[in-house]
């Protein structure tokens, strides 16, 4: 049994995975380039590495273009299925949380206004708290030094490759979070092979786990 859950947001929690591709999307395009859902969700939380990659000069422009868009479409975000029932079970069993995100803190505090979301967390590290972000261990072990826990009782439940490898660098046990919806996004094979703990398809099913 764990005792330190560590969530991420994007894609875990909200459904914002939508959103980041559309904003995402919006500055290449209008730079010319046309990518597959996939190749854009490979700038979900590195925006500045992968637009580099993909040739982009004026990249301050373009992730101001980007974050325009996401301030936008964000206020309309829901959350995933049994998400808030999920989080009200770790309250009830004593469990200590993080929410840890390398989106911006005011992106995820106006939804969790929306949903009334704050007391889950005992800790929120959002991408200013921290020099590094995932799969850098830097935000995790920011957040279990916060809490005052340790590797062998944490566990951190995300959805993509840097949730993972977070954990991985951390030494920290790993769900990945992989419902129908997210093979447009990440290629389930390519993400076993950072061979998190476990893999759920359903929120729900991490009270099994946990």
């Amino acid at each position: 049994m764990k005792q330190y859950i560590l969530l991420d947001w994007d894609g875990n929690l909200a459904k914002t995975l939508d959103v980041w591709l559309q904003a995402c999307r919006a500055p290449l395009e209008k730079r010319g380039l046309t990518l597959t859902d996939e190749e854009v969700a490979r700038c979900f939380g590195m925006p500045v590495e992968r637009f580099t990659e993909w040739g982009i000069t004026d990249i301050d422009d373009a992730i101001d273009e980007m974050d325009e868009m996401a301030v936008r479409l964000l206020p309309d975000v829901e959350l995933y299925p049994d998400a808030l029932e999920v989080l009200e079970s770790f309250k009830k069993l004593g469990k200590k949380t993080a929410l840890i995100t390398t989106s911006g803190r005011s992106k995820v505090i106006q939804l969790l206004d929306k949903y009334d979301m704050h007391h889950y967390f005992d800790v929120i590290v959002a991408h200013e708290d921290t020099k590094q972000h995932k799969p850098h261990p830097e935000p995790l072990e920011f957040a279990l030094q916060k809490l005052g826990g340790n590797i062998k009782d944490s566990i951190m439940i995300g959805d993509s490759d840097k949730d993972i490898g977070a954990a991985n660098n951390a030494g920290i046990d790993s769900i990945l979070f992989y419902p129908d919806e997210h093979r447009k996004f990440y290629n389930l094979s390519e993400l076993e092979k950072l061979k998190p703990t476990y893999i759920v398809e359903d929120f729900r099913q991490i009270l099994d786990i946990i």
